[in-house]
């Protein structure tokens, strides 16, 4: 076996202070009734940061200083200095005294590592709006990030695929705002539905990760995502959601270049509402450590291409401008993938290759047989049978395939 080591420096969006020199998981809502003890647990679970947005400021400050206590990164908001919701809740104006009071007063706190500044603004002048408080936010403290987070594509809002419009809008974000990171949270499990016969198949969930890469890509801004880990988002409930779900939507946001992973929500899930482990916490923890060790690989790759098995989003005109052809991939032969199987493909700077190949079926266990081209050169390539919702990663221990 041969070990090399491939060096790499930290990511960052070209236009903006912020750079990123590791793999992120976080997670939202760590606001919990016994704070200290949930965010205690949220650092065993393995998180990188944690979100404390629609935290009125007093209580803000309190998580701020569990955080200090703790040893644990925080993102934070003060809706009486900067920051906002959508189009309906927050302040449109800049107040340059309000934010440098909000700063020199949150100084002396070394684990407040940004500022959330939007939650998925929608028109058009809202983002005009955001670009200049991230703007003056990055001015007036360039050592922590200006954070904000874009729409998924099935918004109710109209700018969506169902309007086929949604590709417009997340560019016109991109384009306007330049976030230090891209990120966009799409929770495809909807609750008081009936399980689909085609689990995600259907779902848009592969259409916001396909354009969400790409805009990454060209932009050369680091791809962060929020997937769901509770049955209901929208009034914060979980019941039954598996760690098959979880790990799915983890793994596959991975496979699609994604170097921020983020966890909607904590709570109820993989902690209690009173900070306590809930049913999810054992398995969130390995699952975090598990993406952790992958991280210290991706974050020195690049996507190159995503594969899927034919059944994804079958006959949709929208994806079809997205979905890649197996025949251009450097490593696979070409012929299409068996069915539930996705494979991303990757370069890194010395323009090695590697292939994340995963079991997108959440229920059932899967074994691949996938043929490679001749005359290509891989790491320990041999698929063994993956876990329900699981991804394997083939290094770079170095063989001709046959």
């Amino acid at each position: 076996m041969e070990t090399k080591i491939i060096y790499r420096a930290p990511l960052g969006n070209p236009g903006r202070k912020y750079r990123q020199d590791r793999l992120m998981i976080t997670t939202f809502k760590a606001y919990m009734t016994n704070l200290r003890l949930g965010i205690e647990h949220c650092r065993e679970l393995g998180f990188d940061w944690l979100e404390f947005c629609w935290v009125k400021p007093e209580e803000s400050r309190r998580c701020m200083v569990a955080c200090e206590e703790v040893g644990i990164d925080g993102v934070f908001q003060n809706w009486e200095a900067f920051g906002g919701f959508a189009e309906n809740e927050g302040c449109k104006e800049i107040r340059p005294e309000k934010i440098q009071a909000y700063l020199d007063s949150i100084r002396q706190y070394r684990h407040v590592v940004g500022h959330y500044v939007w939650d998925e603004p929608l028109k058009t002048e809202t983002m005009e709006f955001v670009r200049r408080l991230v703007d003056v936010m990055e001015a007036a403290d360039p050592q922590r990030i200006p954070y904000t987070v874009a729409l998924p594509g099935n918004n109710s809002y109209g700018r969506n695929w169902e309007n086929h419009c949604y590709e417009e809008y997340l560019r016109e974000y991109a384009q306007i705002i330049d976030p230090p990171v891209l990120s966009l949270d799409h929770y495809p499990f909807k609750p008081g539905d009936p399980e689909p016969a085609d689990q995600l198949d259907s779902s848009r969930m592969f259409l916001d990760l396909a354009v969400l890469r790409q805009i990454s890509l060209e932009r050369k801004t680091p791809m962060w995502y929020y997937f769901q880990s509770q049955d209901d988002p929208w009034t914060g409930s979980y019941w039954k959601l598996t760690a098959e779900q979880v790990r799915m939507q983890q793994f596959h946001a991975l496979l699609h270049g994604a170097v921020g992973l983020q966890n909607y929500n904590v709570r109820p899930g993989a902690l209690n509402m009173d900070g306590t482990k809930g049913p999810l916490f054992y398995t969130t923890k390995e699952l975090n450590r598990q993406t952790h060790q992958l991280g210290k690989t991706f974050m020195a790759l690049t996507s190159e291409y995503v594969f899927h098995s034919p059944e994804v989003l079958a006959g949709d005109g929208d994806f079809a401008r997205f979905r890649q052809d197996i025949r251009d991939s450097q490593i696979l032969a070409e012929e299409a993938l068996p069915f539930r199987c996705s494979a991303g493909e990757f370069r890194d700077s010395e323009d090695n290759r590697y292939l994340f190949i995963q079991n997108r079926d959440y229920r059932e266990r899967r074994k691949f047989e996938l043929k490679l081209k001749l005359d290509c050169v891989l790491a320990q390539w041999s698929v063994k049978v993956v876990k329900n919702g699981e991804g394997s990663a083939l290094m770079n221990d170095r063989f001709t395939a046959a």
